[in-house]
């Protein structure tokens, strides 16, 4: 079988795709990045694609690449756009840009495979589907779409054997976040999360591989969430 993961050039993607490989057959790492899709695609033999979820060919370029592969067991969709403004000062073409990458990506992604008996498709959600947190209108607005996204699909394609379900990780520690936080702030930003660290790329691809894997085999429609318990610990009060 194949497994497919959009976003493989990412540090939870790349994670995704490493981890899989030792279970699925050849891997199709997907990003708009060529260069870091290769790089993740050479360190676990699999094949290397460039596509952009904001595009409307995006679906059918995937499939039709995954397609040369042979059915696909496991799908991985772990892109998004996320835009930092407030809500007064968003823009219309931000706001869609968020919904296309997220759940509209999605969906193509997931209706253009062709699945092997008993797939597992699973989106890389975000703590933003249920808590509304400043400044991020449009990556929460994508990631409560997203939620209804995999839900809806593991409810219609039930019959068909194909399981769709979401991983929703916390605050992960990857490269993209170093770049926008910056090392030092982001070290010092981990040590206040209930764990006192942040997560591990390779923690969420973990949970990937377990909703993959023949134990989960009758797990669809849910949300599993990897956050170190943070998001149980957002009803802290400032201060108290």
């Amino acid at each position: 079988m194949t497994a497919v993961v959009v976003g493989g050039g990412g540090g939870i993607g790349g994670a995704c795709a490493r981890v899989l490989a030792e279970r699925h057959g050849p891997v199709l790492c997907v990003d708009r990045d060529l260069d870091a899709a290769t790089r993740t695609a050479s360190e676990v033999g699999g094949v290397a694609l460039a596509a952009d979820a904001g595009t409307a060919d995006f679906g059918s370029v995937v499939g039709a690449a995954a397609r040369e592969l042979g059915p696909v067991g496991c799908a991985v969709y772990a892109v998004a756009y996320e835009e930092h403004t407030p809500a007064v000062e968003l823009s219309r073409e931000s706001l869609l840009r968020s919904l296309t990458v997220g759940p509209v990506g999605a969906f193509e992604f997931f209706r253009a495979l062709t699945p092997a008996a008993g797939a597992s498709y699973v989106a890389i959600g975000s703590l933003h589907e249920t808590q509304p947190f400043a400044n991020c209108l449009g990556y929460n607005a994508a990631h409560g779409a997203l939620g209804q996204v995999v839900r809806t699909l593991a409810h219609e394609w039930a019959d068909r054997g194909i399981r769709v379900n979401a991983v929703v990780p916390g605050w992960i520690a990857t490269p993209g976040e170093e770049v926008f936080h910056g090392a030092g702030q982001l070290a010092a930003a981990g040590k206040l999360l209930p764990f006192g660290r942040h997560g591990r790329p390779e923690e969420i691809a973990a949970a990937v591989a377990f909703l993959a894997s023949e134990a989960a085999g009758y797990i669809s429609g849910s949300s599993l969430t990897v956050d170190g318990a943070l998001s149980t610990s957002l009803a802290r009060l400032r201060g108290v």
